[in-house]
């Protein structure tokens, strides 16, 4: 497994772009997890539905599970980048073995 962390970034938004945990473990409204989680914990739950994007954002914080395909996340954050205030979330980007 390779993680790379960007400051300032994000592939997407709204709660349709974000994957829930099996069995909705940690989540917190409609798509954010617990934000007492910690990163390995988190990183489990991407492991178990293959989530290929770790975001911590949003109000209080919380993580968030996504997927994109590798060879459009630069495209994907700057899109958002363009429309929205994205300086606060911290992404992680994970490449699964």
């Amino acid at each position: 497994m390779k993680l790379e962390k960007r400051i300032g970034a994000d592939v997407s938004y709204g709660a349709k772009y974000n994957l829930e945990p099996l069995n909705g473990v940690g989540r917190v409204g409609k798509s954010g997890i617990d934000n007492s989680f910690c990163f390995e914990q988190v990183l489990t739950l991407a492991y178990e539905i293959k989530a290929n994007i770790i975001i911590k954002a949003g109000d209080n914080a919380k993580w968030y599970l996504k997927r994109c395909p590798n060879d459009l996340i630069d495209e994907s954050i700057e899109k958002q980048r363009r429309w929205r205030d994205i300086s606060r979330s911290t992404m992680w980007i994970i490449v699964w073995d």
